[in-house]
Order: structure tokens, then sequence, then C-alpha cells
């Protein structure tokens, strides 16, 4: 192959700078902390810092003249626009100009030598140009100098090393086994840190998660509504804590920065998705940096199409580009709460001993009411504890994430990536639940699916003028028929007077009819009364005038919106490189400001999720080709969860509901009405039709019967929609106690209790796409339908697509088999990385011992002792060790045993190691191990049982897989027994006594977990107090079989859906 030229081996040398930098470029005292590609073609920003201190020297700019004649041809131009550099650093930058045709590492090398030289060594005489080679006459005299080997080859391989690995040998601040036990405890929770180095003095810290394991968090039709991402690809929720220089743990016990991180800039945090458990150095750099260059708008030329003048398209490739974005939709809120508040709340918690709802609610108070946070508890005790109160309730349907406070021992350290990390996935997983911009708890009647803002003005400003929430342009690229349909029904809405949310607070001006001055939107309606009413009081009659006045603004700038489809084809234009991207205005022009801004709030203040169906597989079958079927969920994340809650009671009352758990009925409501209901679901505060049969959400068992009674069609249609949207019907789940409803005949129902319905599909008549007659047939074997009751049978009259008429039954695909097989699918595409060599020599980290080498370390008077003879009782009932075996299982094994072994040898007390790995009951076979765990907190019942009873330790064994690391091993107690959960027993322990953990199974595990992780983690479940502490049993001295075992890891993992690994079956 032809070795790289021109632009490509810029750009090959770039990356190699840039993984060269990471790895440490100095010279005599100076060190590059980053190498980037500038914002112009070739162009290079390279910053030199003091390798002691970090001061900055000077950001240097290198531009090649011509990158196609790269490596061989090009020139080189310097310059840097700092100010007031010393004349040694200006005459280095200068004559680097005339350094000829260098590589970029030969280029930043020699740079960095000669600077060296400049600012520490001492001045040497300069060389008489008669006493210089012809070839010494071309060089320039400074980088001659930085050529002199004397100088530059006095900087060994081992110095970059040193410089390297300085941050974590710095003495006393940096504390290498408190990031090691930090790491250790966030592996235990089934996360994965990591550490990456920028430059010589900052290192940032990192936790991730697959985002395919938030689905057991929280519910896929949730994150799919909050960003297509989350689940689109095979992908990890980062967190990034930079602002770590020099000095670890950076908190100390009261939550405040430690003595030895005074004088750092700060913890920052950033969120986002990566490929990886952790990003690349190079976009760690970029992700954290808080300067840039600052960025012009430019006049651009551009023509009828879209294109740029005298260009035509490079590419027209119809998908959209922000799929390898590190941001994501809820990026900008999440990281913004990180940094205004989470250090304050963890103050909050140590200080006062309250959750997280309860300093959020106390913080709250404290910004507003401008008090200290003691006045506050003073006056408002109640309501503040209260909240932690509701949170406990809230965990009845939402699965949070574990507390650290509840389960490590933080009186005298904070696990701050942890902390920050499990603070972070709570507030994910209650976001609709929080204001967006000033983070307070939304009061509303209806809980969203999707997070948005309160009701407070500014906070609306904010959101939009902040670009909060999601991307418009994204929106417009992947779901353009849904961007129709809600920009249509707002129009309707407008126009018929069923607007009643406005809006407000966006500082939109608008130029009424008859009037040439922009008046603001918030305003216009009541100048507007005011001059029709010659100013006197205002009363209801005034208030409509000024709502009909706000319909009419917003309806006259959404018919200057241009065509979706034409948004989208300007947008997916892809140019040649140093073009731009296009923006909307410039392309659309005749556009007033405003109208971007309703077109902005139409899409992002839909808090449901509207996806149209457009694969045979996904629709619901007997519906006329009339209609465009789209995905809508509607309502609180949990929602569904109190819908299954609610199934699941019923089928225990009723024996019909046992066969046919759901019944499914259509809900019709005029056309103008539609825009408020996918923002607040199907409630009935509203009388809209007479209310005949009682109080409840109206559902008919016929489509035609809710179509030619309720869902009244449209009068106008907004003009450059697609669909051209006429009237609109949703189709619902409902839980099957037809005794329970307001009313039950053959045409319809009428369901009061709304937590029992979940609307499914939302059927939109109007301009089809081409599809021919009959093309939705009955999904095949593979897409499985839900039972329809019999008694109630779902049907559409009228004419059939094929010709026929009569009555056409309605057949419904399993609402989960979708989302059941795209998490299958990520879940197969997970690939767990290994932790890199920095990770990984942070968690090899053992202590120094205390004694000198081959002395044991003297323990503690009080420290937990091994007792065999109790071991030796539970051992006697293990079966056979495993016989399978693979090489790869057995290094792996033995890499495990080594390292459990030299931990347990250097840990300076049993009792805070938590386990004991008895070295007299490791046999032959590497694949049996027999592990004792001890020392619970003596506040737990557990820990006041064994005690009791004499108990010294719970006794595992662990059976590893022929195939391991890939599957995880077994873990089950032999002794003692514990109380069952159906007996009022918890610890997440089996009835068999294995453990009912995720991460066990072969959905969970991972094979980059080390076993002594996987102990803590057993060992915090089993302190874990929720839902019930563990507790010994009456029998406890009564050993587990493993038939027991395996059943109860079976039963709790069908209870959970996880997947059972498939050696489980030779056990």
């Amino acid at each position: 192959m032809a070795p790289l030229k021109g632009r490509r081996r810029f750009v090959a040398d770039l990356e190699d700078a840039t993984v060269a930098c990471q790895a440490g470029i100095e010279a005599k005292g100076l060190s590059v902390l980053d190498i980037t590609g500038g914002d112009d073609e070739g162009s290079i920003l390279c910053e030199v810092v003091r390798s002691l201190g970090g001061e900055r020297v000077l950001v240097l700019t290198m531009l090649v003249t011509d990158t196609s004649e790269y490596p061989s041809s090009h020139s080189w131009i310097c310059f840097s626009q700092d100010e007031n550099l010393s004349p040694d650093v200006l005459d280095v930058v200068q004559s680097a100009s005339d350094a000829g045709s260098r590589t970029i590492l030969e280029m930043v090398n020699t740079l960095l030598a000669s600077l060296a030289r400049k600012l520490f060594a001492p001045k040497k005489q300069k060389i008489p140009a008669a006493a210089t080679s012809d070839e010494s006459e071309s060089e320039p005299e400074s980088l001659m100098e930085a050529d002199d080997d004397s100088t530059y080859n006095e900087h060994t391989d081992e110095e970059d090393f040193g410089g390297r690995t300085s941050v974590l040998d710095a003495g006393t601040t940096f504390d290498l086994a408190s990031l090691k036990r930090d790491f250790d405890e966030v592996i235990a929770l089934g996360y994965r840190p990591g550490l990456t180095r920028i430059g010589v003095s900052e290192l940032v810290l990192s936790v991730s998660l697959p985002t395919y394991r938030l689905a057991s968090r929280t519910s896929p039709r949730a994150l799919m509504a909050w960003d297509a991402r989350l689940l689109a690809k095979s992908r990890h929720l980062t967190l990034l804590v930079s602002g770590i220089r020099g000095a670890y743990p950076v908190l100390s016990a009261n939550g405040h920065l430690s003595q030895a991180a005074h004088g750092t800039a700060g913890l920052q945090f950033k969120v986002g998705l990566t490929r990886r458990y952790k990003p690349a150095p190079d976009e760690v750099a970029d992700l954290i940096r808080t300067f840039s260059t600052i960025e012009h708008s430019p006049h651009i030329d551009v023509g009828p199409d879209g294109l740029y003048s005298s260009e035509t398209s490079f590419n027209d490739d119809e998908a959209p580009e922000d799929d390898d974005a590190f941001a994501f939709s809820l990026s900008a809120a999440l990281e913004s709460l990180l940094n205004d508040r989470f250090l304050e709340l963890v103050q909050l918690r140590v200080r006062h001993s309250i959750g997280w709802a309860a300093a959020e609610a106390l913080l709250n108070k404290v910004h507003r009411m401008q008090k200290s946070a003691e006045d506050i508890l003073l006056e408002h005790s109640l309501d503040i504890l209260q909240a932690d109160g509701e949170e406990e309730e809230l965990a009845k349907s939402y699965t949070l994430p574990p507390d650290p406070f509840a389960l490590l021992d933080t009186s005298d350290r904070l696990n701050l990536p942890l902390l920050a990390f499990s603070y972070l996935l709570r507030r994910l997983t209650l976001c609709p639940r929080y204001c967006l911009i000033c983070y307070d708890k939304i009061e509303t009647e209806f809980e969203a699916l999707k997070p948005y803002v309160c009701s407070d003005k500014l906070c609306t400003y904010q959101y939009y003028s902040l670009n909060r929430g999601p991307s418009l342009e994204y929106e417009i690229c992947s779901k353009p028929q849904t961007v129709d349909l809600l920009v249509s029904l707002a129009y309707i809405a407008a126009l018929e007077g069923g607007l009643s949310d406005f809006p407000d607070g966006m500082n939109l001006q608008v130029t009424p009819a008859g009037q040439k001055a922009a008046h603001d939107f918030d305003t216009l309606s009541e100048a507007q009364v005011r001059a029709r009413t010659g100013g006197g009081m205002r009363d209801a009659r005034a208030d409509d005038d000024a709502h009909a006045q706000k319909r009419t603004a917003v309806a006259m700038l959404i018919n200057t919106i241009p065509p979706v489809s034409e948004m989208k084809r300007v947008l997916m234009r892809k140019f040649k490189n140093g073009r731009p991207k296009l923006r909307l205005q410039h392309v659309f022009t005749s556009v007033p400001p405003a109208a971007w801004s309703v077109l902005r709030w139409c899409v992002a203040s839909c808090t449901s999720h509207i996806e149209e169906l457009v694969e045979a597989s996904d629709q619901v079958v007997g519906i006329g080709s009339g209609f465009r079927q789209f995905r809508f969920t509607v309502g609180a994340p949990d929602a569904e969860a109190k819908f299954y809650a609610a199934q699941r009671q019923a089928i225990q009352e009723d024996s019909n509901a046992r066969a046919y758990p759901s019944l499914f009925g259509f809900h019709g409501s005029p056309a103008k009405n539609w825009h408020s209901i996918i923002r607040h679901g199907l409630w009935f505060k509203e009388i809209a039709h007479g209310r005949a049969y009682g109080n409840g959400v109206y559902f008919a068992k016929d489509a035609n019967y809710s179509i030619n009674g309720y869902a009244r069609a449209a009068s106008c249609s907004w003009a450059q929609s697609e669909i051209q949207v006429r009237s609109c019907l949703a189709l619902a789940e409902v839980v099957n106690l037809p005794a329970q409803y307001t009313h039950m005949s053959q045409q319809m129902f009428v369901v009061p209790q709304t937590e029992w319905i979940v609307c499914r599909y939302l059927l939109v008549s109007g301009v089809v796409a081409n599809v021919a007659p009959g093309a939705v047939k009955a999904p095949g074997d593979a897409v499985p339908c839900i039972p329809i009751d019999p008694q109630h049978p779902l049907t559409m009259s009228g004419t059939a697509d094929g010709g026929a008429s009569g009555n056409v039954k309605i057949m419904i695909p399993e609402p989960s088999h979708k989302l059941d097989g795209l998490l299958e699918q990520r879940r197969a595409e997970y690939v767990d990385d290994p932790f890199d060599d920095e990770d990984r020599a942070v968690l090899a980290h053992v202590d120094a011992p205390a004694s000198p080498p081959g002395q044991s370390a003297e323990m503690a008077e009080d420290d937990w002792e091994h007792d065999p003879s109790w071991v030796e009782q539970c051992v006697q009932h293990m079966l056979p060790p495993p016989v399978d075996a693979s090489p790869t299982a057995v290094s792996s094994v033995q890499r495990e045993l080594a390292a459990m072994l030299k931990e347990q040898e250097q840990a300076r007390s049993l009792r805070e190691l938590g386990w004991y790995m008895p070295p007299e009951f490791v046999g032959d076979n590497l694949f049996q191990w027999t592990v004792e765990m001890h020392s619970f907190e003596p506040a737990l019942p557990v820990a006041q049982d064994m005690a009791a009873r004499g108990v010294n330790s719970l006794v595992f064994e662990i059976r590893f897989p022929p195939n391991f690391p890939h599957s995880p091993p077994f873990f089950r107690i032999l002794k003692p027994r514990f109380l069952p959960f159906i007996h009022g027993g918890g610890g997440h322990i089996t009835g068999g006594g294995s453990m009912c953990m995720d991460l066990l199974t072969a959905d969970g595990w991972l094979p980059s977990y080390s076993i002594a992780a996987v102990l803590l983690q057993i060992k915090l479940a089993i302190s874990n107090l929720d839902p019930r502490p563990a507790r010994l049993a009456a029998n406890w001295d009564t050993p587990y079989t493993m038939h027991e075992a395996v059943q109860g890891f079976r039963r709790a993992a069908n209870a959970h859906g996880w997947r059972v690994p498939d050696t489980l079956n030779r056990m």
C-alpha cells in the first residue's frame, strides 16, 4: 500500500500527535497540554505549560499552508495570539516559520525543546555562520539549537513515564488507595469507572452504564420518548467529572472540597452518550474545554433549492447526523443541575441526615427565600421531611438507583464519582417530575411522560432561549410526520378555538393584522382588548377576546412555516468540507423569527411520545386505509407500571380477567382537542358531550361509533401539511374489570379510573401515504397478538380495504414485542470493553503493607477472626466440583484467585475487607471456591441475628462456568438459612439461598467484573433494608441444597424478566 500523502497524511499525523500528547510530550520542564485541530483547514492549536504547576506558557497556532503538499513540500506558519510574550518566546515562534517541511510531531518536539532551552537553559554563544555546514546555514538559529543532541536527547522515555504517573504518586495529596476503593464501590453497584489524564496535572473521572440497562430502571417507552438515541444503538450513559488537579479524594467527609483540593478551578460535570465505557482522551479533552473560538455567522449566499450558490449537494444521505454526538436531549439540563446544585445537596444531606428529595426541597427554599438551611428547617421541617416520604412511596412504581448514603459508611469519606452518578440516575429516572430550568418539582394534576418546564414564564423563556430539550433539527430529520402532525393539531386548535395553552414567556414579536408595529406576544391580546374596550375594566368577554387574539397570532405564524419535508431536505444536505451546515433561517428568509419559535414550541411542548408506524408488523390490523397509525404513549413514566399492577390485581380478583387481562376501546374527540390531549392525556375535567353515562373516559367498541359520534372532523387544515389532518381517535388498553366501570353496554363503556387506561395508538384520518388496499395484513407468527375478550370484541364497521362490507375484527400486536426485540438487539450488540491500562493500574493497586515484606501485617485487636470449624460444617454440603473448563476460563479463574489472595494478604483489616477466603479450603479444583462474608454493620438486623445465634460468617460456594468470564459464576449460601421473601425476609436472597441480583444473570453480567467487586455488591445487597431487611430463619442451621438454590434463582429471574445463563442447566 502506498504511503499516505496530502490531507489524509496530515489528518493521520494529527491523530498520532494527539495520542502522543496524551502519552506525554515533555522537554526540560515544559509539557504539551493539548494538541487539537483548529477551525481552519491545516491549522493546529498547541497549548504549552510548565510541567510543575501547570502554568500556561502559550497557546501556539501552527498552520500548514497547503495540506496537499504535506509532508514533504509544505511550509509552516506559526503565531500566538497570547499577549505579553517574552522576547525569547517570540523569537522561537517567529523563527519556526522557517523550519522547512517537518511533520507535525517533529515540529512540536522541535518547538518544545527550543522553548525549553530559551526559558530554562543558560544563554549559549551563537555558532558563527562561517563555521557551519551548508545544511546548517539553512536552519534557523533557534531551531538549530533545539536539534543539539546534548539538549534534546537528555529527555528519556523514563522521564516521559515519570511525568505521566507523577499525578498518581503525588504523595499525601493523591491517595491512590482511596481512588481504588471508590472504583471498587462503583463496580460493586454495577457501574463502570474510568480515569483519563489530561496533560500532566489534570485527571478526569468517568462513570458509565450501558443504555440498554436503563430499561430495567425506566420504562423503555419513556427512554424512547426522551431521546431515541438512548436505545437506537449500543451506547453508554457516561458522566465525566473534571477539575481534579493533583489531589484525591476531592471531597471531605462534610461534602466540601478537601483541603488538598482547594485552589483548583472547581468540579465540572458532563453527561452524554459514548460508544465505549469512557470516551477517548482527545474527546475528553474537547468535552471539558471551557474555552473555544468565537463562531461568526457571516452572510451565506443560498439558492432557492437550499444549496450554496454555484454548488451541488455532496451527498443526500437520509439519516440524521447526530447519532454519534456526545450530548443528547437532556444533557444540558442534567449538567446544569449537577454543576449548580450537586455539591450543595451533598452538604445538606451530610449535615442534616436527610435524603435526596428532602435535600432538594430544602435547597429550593434556601434559594427562593434567601434564608439559611437551619432557619428553613425550623419553619418548614414537616414539609421538607415529607419529600423523603413521598419518594419512598414513588419507589413502589419507579426503580430508583441504590443510595450510597444508605449502603456505604460515609462518616469519614465520600465517594464522589459514585454519589454523582447515583444522583444523575435518580434525576434521569424522575426527570418529568422536575422543571428543566429551575430544578423545582412541577406541581400539576397530570404528570407528563417527557420532561418540560414549570408554569413560570421565566423558565419558559430560558428553556427556549438556552435551547434546552429536544433538537428541532433532529426531530424534523428523524420524525418528519410526527412534526407535521404536531404543527397541524396546533393550527386546528388555534383556528377552531381549542387552543388554551399558549407560547407565553418566549418573547415573541408579532404584528397584528391591520397594524404596522410589532407587539410582544404576551401583551398582544391585552393591548388589543384595551383598545377595543376603551381601557376600562376587563371582564370575562375581554379575556375571551384576549385568547382569541393569541390564537389568531399562533395560526398566522404557523401559516408562514414551510412544509416539513422541505425543511428536512435542507437539513439533510451534506456539503464539501469547509462549508458550514445550513440553518433553516438562512434558506427560508421570509419566515419571521417568531414562527421558528412557535414551531419549536409545537414540538418541544408535546410531552407524549408519538411515532408513525410504517412497518406492517407494528400496525393494528383491520383499521381502514384512510388512517395513518402512530404509536401513542402519554402519562408519567411509571404509568405503565401502575397499569400492570392494577392488571395483576384484576387477575387475582376476576376469572375472566385471568384469561383476558385487558379490554381495548376507541376514544374519539373533536380535532381541535387533540393538541391538548397529547399533552395532558385522557382525563375528564371538562364536560364535552354531556356525560350521559356518568363521569369517566368514554370508549367505543367499534371505531365508527366513536368517529361518527365524537371525533368531529376539523373544518380547516394547515396548508403546508402533507397529512392534512381531518380527525383523530385513540386506541387504548384498559384493565378488564367491567363491573367497576361507570357504564358498560354493547356499544361503549366508561372508565373512571385513569390509572387503568394506557393509550397505545393514535389513528389520524387525512391524506395517507400510497399504500395498496389490503396491504396491512395479519402479523406473522413472529409477532404475537393480544387475545381480545370475545364478550367485548373490537371492530371497525363499514367497508374493509378488501371491498367486503361488515364488521372488521381488529387485531392488535403485543405492545411489548417491538421493544423487547429492540432491547434484545442492544444486548446482543453490546461488547464489554476491558479496562484500559490506566484503570487496570488503579484497580490493581494494593496498599503498601504495614510490616516488612515476608511478615504479615498486624491486625487490629478487635478484628474479625476466621473459625475453621464453622466453615468445615458448611462445606460438607457442597456438591462435587465442576469438571468442564476451557483454557480461557482456567487462566481467568487463576488471575481472579491470585488477585483475591493478594488483596486478602495485604488488607489492613479483615473487618474492613468484609470477606475471607480460607486458604485451607482452596482445593485442587479452581472452579469451586469457598468464601466467607462477615462484619456487617452492627445496626443491621442480619448482624444482630448472627450475633444472637453465634454465627461467625455467611459461607458461600462460588462455582465458575466453563466459559468464564463470558458467563457469570453462580453464588449460593451454604449456611446459615435465611427467612424467605414470602415470609417477610429480604436482602435479595432467594428462598434457596442464591442471590437475586441482575449482575449475576446473562443480561447483567459483564466479563470485566472482578469477584472481589461482586462480593462487595452482594454484601451491599444483603445489607439493603429495602424492600425488607435480611433476617435469619428459625431453622438457620439447616443448610441449603444446590437444587433449592438453582430453583430459587430461576424463580427470581423469571419474576424480574432476567435471562438465566445457559450454564445453569448443567449445575
